[in-house]
């Protein structure tokens, strides 16, 4: 019970406790970084003292990778950008939170634990979303909020939590076909909906298409398309007027492709910040306001309307270069080449709608995002050591009925 309450409270602080109102951002921040200081430590208290029977750490290669890229990235950040290491330390204080992944494997929790974390967060951020969009324009959280594209978009931190709910209840939909998991994909589409952010409600719809198509567990698809369809209709209904304003906003842009914003965001990042070719390799360096830096890079957000945050890896290559990169990519590969028990096959359809949308907002360095990641990639070395007991329970099954003989 004790780890489990405590995951809870990491994953709610990778979420900024959703950036309620009342909780100063400076604390949020100290919480953070004190949260991630202490799994550094009982990491490295573990690897000294620690003894018992471990699992296989799958992923720790491409994570020290991504880490590489973070740190090596406070060199240029300091010899080119004149930004010190102590603030490029507390800036890039976001993606400690990789952390969490060997913390996980020290704690040592149950799956259906995990799941069950998860769906609690994912459902209170459903549920506060709602209440913050139903009371518009009075505030309960801190972020941004206005009207656009015939919603009231919301920006809540930790809506990956609520991602992989969905994906959690769609498959567990698929195998059990009970209605209440139905209920909960479509209130979390919902508010997919209503967030009015057109790549994220385009890849869900893929993979969920996807996922209808290739899923090996459906035991029933014709009667799971009818619900579906059934269920989607009312959705389309309710949220009309939303739907003609991301559609109108999408086809205004389509007719100025090459003046698109994302577009020259991405020829600037990719091209004029970079002060030399070993930046390339090494990356800028996460930046901050106290900083000469942090001032130029909040520039471009301000006149030029470049926000790295928009361009998804090629921001995050920007930041931190080539070994994060690779790292990236290593784990994508790894998620997709392995083999997990179908039960938890919603993590890789997550990595999918993540793989779709990696060019189009932040992917692998929100501290909410990290941590859903970092228990998906734990579930999947779990995953792996249930594989393998099962196997061997079955050649061991195998071996007692042929007999002696």
């Amino acid at each position: 019970m004790i780890k489990n309450i405590l995951i809870f409270l990491i994953l709610l602080c990778s979420a900024y406790f959703f950036n309620l109102a009342f909780l100063p951002l400076h604390l949020i921040y100290l919480l953070q970084f004190g949260v991630t200081g202490i799994m550094f430590a009982v990491i490295i208290i573990q690897e000294i003292y620690g003894k018992g029977e471990a699992i296989k750490h799958n992923f720790k290669g491409p994570i020290f990778l991504i880490f590489t890229g973070v740190f090596l990235s406070m060199i240029i950040a300091r010899a080119y950008h004149n930004q010190n290491y102590a603030l490029t330390i507390w800036a890039q204080r976001d993606m400690y939170f990789y952390l969490f992944y060997f913390f996980l494997h020290f704690l040592k929790p149950d799956i259906k634990d995990l799941e069950k974390i998860v769906l609690t967060l994912g459902i209170l951020y459903a549920f506060s979303y709602l209440i913050q969009y139903t009371i518009y324009p009075v505030t309960i959280f801190d972020v941004r909020q206005d009207v656009d594209r015939g919603t009231i978009r919301i920006f809540i931190p930790g809506g990956a939590f609520m991602i992989l709910s969905l994906f959690i209840c769609l498959q567990r939909f698929y195998i059990r076909n009970e209605l209440r998991n139905i209920f909960l994909v479509l209130l979390f589409l919902g508010v997919v909906v209503l967030t009015g952010t057109r790549s994220s409600l385009a890849g869900m719809v893929l993979v969920i298409f996807y996922s209808l198509v290739f899923s090996r567990t459906i035991r029933s698809k014709y009667v799971i398309y009818a619900l579906l369809v059934l269920s989607l209709i009312p959705i389309y209904f309710l949220f009309h007027d939303i739907f003609i304003g991301l559609m109108e906003t999408s086809v205004r842009e389509s007719q100025n492709f090459q003046s698109n914003i994302r577009i020259r965001a991405a020829k600037f990042f990719l091209t004029e910040f970079f002060p030399n070719t070993l930046a390339y390799i090494f990356g800028n360096g996460q930046d901050h306001m106290g900083s000469v830096y942090g001032l130029r890079v909040y520039s471009y957000k301000i006149f030029q309307g470049f926000y790295q945050s928009d361009i998804g890896l090629i921001g995050e290559f920007s930041k931190f270069g080539l070994f994060y990169a690779i790292g990236i990519f290593w784990v994508f590969f790894k998620v997709f080449t392995t083999r997990i028990n179908p039960e938890y096959s919603y993590i890789k359809y997550y990595f999918l709608r993540t793989f779709i949308l990696l060019f189009l907002g932040t992917t692998f360095t929100s501290p909410p995002s990290i941590a859903t990641y970092c228990i998906m990639l734990y579930i999947i070395d779990k995953s792996m050591i249930e594989l393998k007991a099962e196997n061997h329970k079955k050649e061991v099954k195998v071996v007692d009925e042929a007999g002696p003989g």
